[in-house]
């Protein structure tokens, strides 16, 4: 069960990208899963992807103020992990204010930790992406270190 609520402990700073290049929603989520591979946190990059994938077939994760926040609960994760990607251009996702998409949070669930640990942790970083001074720093930051930074000490309370 995920007690761990301390964003620092979920997202890996080789989990952070800047300047993410790809043509489309599929592309973002395919990179961002090749990275939580590499850290070893996911088992099946393909099996993670279909319940991401099936995740947004429910409801769009795209948000306001160009942030998507995709998330897979699934067998294929062995530790519940994030992956922050601020992309090079904007991408088209389905968001509630119709906006191109510039920065995402993948998030993978490990199975067990699909209940309140996993709400906790979305809630704690939807409240940071709500305040607008925040989001605009997060798009705005120049390095990988800037915008670990930020969306640690943000997600923090």
């Amino acid at each position: 069960m995920l007690d761990k609520i301390v964003v620092a402990d979920l997202l890996s700073r080789s989990c952070v990208l800047t300047d993410l290049v790809a043509k489309d929603k599929l592309e973002v989520i395919e990179k961002m899963t090749d990275c939580l591979y590499s850290e070893q946190v996911i088992t099946n990059k393909a099996g993670f992807i279909h319940d991401v994938l099936a995740r947004e077939e429910l409801g769009s994760t795209g948000f306001e103020n160009q942030i998507a926040i995709p998330h897979g609960k699934s067998s294929w994760v062995k530790e519940t992990r994030i992956a922050v990607a601020k992309l090079s251009s904007p991408v088209d996702w389905e968001t509630m204010d119709s906006s191109d998409v510039k920065l995402v949070i993948l998030f993978a669930v490990k199975d067990a930790d699909s209940g309140a640990g996993h709400i906790r942790v979305l809630a704690k970083i939807s409240i940071a992406l709500g305040d607008d001074d925040t989001v605009d720093k997060l798009i705005n930051s120049q390095t990988k270190e800037e915008l670990y930074d930020l969306i640690v000490n943000h997600s923090e309370e």
